[in-house]
């Protein structure tokens, strides 16, 4: 799951962990990725992560 968007959390009232745990009760082996295209932030990780899946 991409958690976009995330520069904006201190704006908003959006609570990160509820929607993790919400997300693997559905689906306990979803993997989380957070990141914000406008600061980079976790941008490294989903690269690897495409990239792992491309092999």
């Amino acid at each position: 799951m991409i958690l976009n968007k995330v520069d904006l959390l201190p704006y908003l009232d959006f609570d990160v962990a509820k929607c993790i745990e919400f997300a693997k009760r559905v689906n306990p082996g979803i993997e989380v990725l957070q990141l914000s295209a406008k600061s980079g932030e976790g941008m490294d990780a989903w690269y690897a992560w495409i990239k792992s899946r491309m092999a």
